[in-house]
């Protein structure tokens, strides 16, 4: 199929309602057929590995076509520069979270993408760099929780960008971390106490982690998970 079929396919799914509601979301709709996410990614599922439709249809300008190759572009292939490329034309914080989570995180240099992207001033190249610490830390099962601590830096440099996607991204990163283990749980509490003591004490991002991760009830159900798991 070609990147031309292929974009009648999914104008064969659009659903104008959900086309209107995106902007509602902060998601540009004016190039977006509106075809919702679990349609986009049964489409792709024929055509996942196809390194060259993925590479045409992210040079489209439909929206759902650019996210169709993050489930089709075959991450055993992907390469720093292809996965720069992807980074670079991401321009809405959906796009950044289906590429980090469903592309990036399997690459086999993953772990250093938060330290190049991060740093960026684009808001949502920014945004890539955090999402992939969180997507990590979600999907990267065997690594140690220690070395997540190791990006914590990262979300201090970004703490004061209050841009809404990298503001909530913050938030997110610190929830995710929090949200993995009872060790991840004390040491990101630990690590936002010690900012709000000092010039960040009014800010969104740590005050809405913290709320979540240390919820007398949030913290039993992590301890009851584990507690689960070690009798397996």
């Amino acid at each position: 199929m070609d990147t031309a079929q292929f974009i009648t396919g999914l104008e064969e799914l659009a659903d104008l309602s959900h086309r209107a509601k995106l902007s509602h979301f902060g998601v540009p709709n004016a190039n977006a057929l509106g075809v919702k996410m679990p349609l986009i990614r049964d489409f792709c599922k024929p055509f996942r590995g196809d390194k060259d439709l993925a590479l045409s249809l992210f040079q489209s300008n439909i929206h759902e076509a650019k996210m169709s190759a993050a489930f089709i572009y075959p991450a055993r292939n992907l390469d720093e520069e292809t996965a720069d490329l992807f980074m670079q034309g991401l321009y809405s914080w959906d796009l950044v979270d289906q590429f980090c989570g469903s592309l990036f995180q399997k690459a086999s240099f993953a772990e250093q993408l938060p330290w190049l992207w991060t740093p960026l001033p684009g808001e949502f190249q920014r945004r890539s760099g955090l999402v992939m610490i969180l997507s990590m830390a979600i999907h990267h099962k065997k690594v140690p929780d220690l070395k997540f601590l190791d990006y914590l830096p990262l979300v201090e440099d970004c703490i004061y960008d209050d841009r809404n996607f990298v503001k909530k991204a913050n938030s997110w990163v610190l929830r995710t971390l929090g949200k993995r283990s009872s060790f991840l749980n004390a040491e990101v509490l630990q690590w936002i106490e010690g900012l709000s003591n000092s010039k960040y004490e009014s800010n969104w991002a740590l005050r809405d982690a913290w709320k979540e991760l240390s919820d007398p009830k949030f913290q039993a159900r992590i301890l009851e998970r584990e507690k689960r798991k070690a009798s397996k």
